[in-house]
């Protein structure tokens, strides 16, 4: 009897097709990190103005996201991540930017905005990041694909929120604690991303998300607790499904990506981050009944998702680096 060969599927980090594969996977799992956390809130009874509840949902997210990631480490490596003295603050200060601060105005920003605006707003992120890194690296300044994707990347968040007023003409609708609190969201990320890629040269990339994981939701759990946030949280099934896989979208996404870029020249993985916007908008317009798809918002998507797969195609330093959405 001749012996028949099946035919196995395996995904690899370092084959082509599977790059395409796993970093979609990755950008569609972050798309969806908007309209879960607006059903969440929903399901949850948080109100747009319960800050101190909102640190103590994130917290409790990102905490798991460490536990998760740690115990995916601790399997691989058959050890615990190692931390020491000399690690202990850069992971601290890491975690400060990335989860406690970023996360801090993301939570709140998004509760007082639509999923679909936040999404775009979102779309700041690398913008800011190419912007700071011009004046930081040498090999990595602005040149003329750049700018223009920042122009249009901007263009994109500033028409997005705009709104039609009596007499035909336009306003800027902008609020300080949705649209604002997001664009201090972003900066704080531009700078995490910024700092992660300076310890990320000492330390392995897998233990110092770890930590600052772990570091940075204990900060928003305890400044949430000891202002008496998140005793009155509805922890009911729907909500307790979709923490749980938020804190997996973390991680999962987090140890896809990394070792994406470990196994691939960077920009052949960064160049489908313009694909996050889309994700998060399609997903949005979809899931949630308020969160309609307009002229104004597919024209603003398009100009966010071109600038950013400008400058992500042009970026040789900073942004080799991601860190978690």
């Amino acid at each position: 009897m001749a012996n028949q060969q099946r035919t196995k599927i395996s995904l690899k980090y370092d084959q082509k097709q599977s790059v395409v594969i796993l970093a979609v996977i990755c950008c569609l799992l972050w798309g969806t990190a908007f309209p879960i956390l607006k059903i969440s809130y929903q399901e949850l009874g948080l109100q747009p103005n319960d800050i101190f509840s909102k640190m103590v949902f994130a917290g409790l997210r990102f905490l798991l996201a460490g536990m998760i990631v740690f115990i995916y480490y601790f399997i691989k490596n058959k050890k615990i991540p190692e931390m020491n003295k000399r690690s202990i603050m850069p992971f601290i200060i890491f975690g400060l930017l990335n989860t406690t601060i970023q996360y801090f105005f993301f939570y709140t920003g998004v509760a007082n905005t639509t999923a679909i605006k936040g999404v775009l707003l979102d779309t700041s992120k690398p913008l800011i990041v190419v912007i700071i890194a011009h004046f930081i690296y040498k090999n990595d300044r602005i040149n003329l694909n750049k700018a223009l994707g920042i122009i249009l990347g901007f263009t994109g968040i500033i028409l997005v929120n705009m709104s039609k007023i009596g007499g035909g003409g336009l306003a800027l609708n902008f609020s300080v604690y949705g649209e604002g609190f997001l664009i201090i969201s972003s900066i704080a990320s531009a700078f995490a991303v910024i700092y992660g890629k300076k310890i990320s040269k000492i330390y392995d990339p897998t233990v110092m998300n770890c930590y600052q994981f772990l570091f940075g939701s204990v900060v928003l759990l305890g400044v949430g607790l000891i202002a008496k946030g998140g005793f009155h949280l509805k922890f009911n099934a729907l909500a307790l499904v979709l923490l749980i896989f938020s804190a997996l979208v973390s991680a999962i996404a987090f140890v896809i990506w990394y070792n994406l870029l470990k196994h691939n020249k960077a920009t052949t993985v960064t160049i489908y981050i313009f694909l996050i916007p889309i994700f998060g908008t399609m997903i949005s317009s979809i899931v949630l009944p308020n969160e309609i798809l307009n002229i104004n918002i597919i024209i603003s998507l398009v100009l966010s998702a071109t600038g950013i797969y400008l400058v992500n195609k042009n970026s040789k330093e900073v942004l080799n680096f991601e860190n978690d959405i």
